[in-house]
């Protein structure tokens, strides 16, 4: 590891790992959606694999269980982790 800032950065990344804080997030129901399905579309990236992606999967989950416990809202949010569900995109006019 030659890079001061990469050296850096590793030492502070493990400092974060190993600390046992929390923290609290306080954000709108709707802005919990808005961040499940920006999770679910990074997460379904074929290159997107790993201890951080299995960790941001569990946290995903965790947001899912809070916005969408039930009802259409649970049906949606499930669909989010199958690319088979997406909305094309409309084709932008002449």
């Amino acid at each position: 590891m030659s890079d001061p800032l990469e050296a850096q950065f590793s030492a502070e990344f493990a400092a974060l790992y190993h600390n046992r804080r929390t923290i609290a997030l306080h954000i709108r129901l709707v802005d919990a959606w808005i961040l499940l399905s920006q999770l679910q579309l990074a997460l379904r990236h074929s290159e997107n694999t790993g201890p951080s992606a299995e960790r941001a999967r569990h946290i995903a989950k965790q947001l899912q269980a809070i916005v969408a416990p039930s009802g259409a809202l649970a049906i949606v949010a499930e669909r989010g982790w199958d690319a088979q569900h997406d909305v094309p995109r409309a084709e932008p006019g002449p």
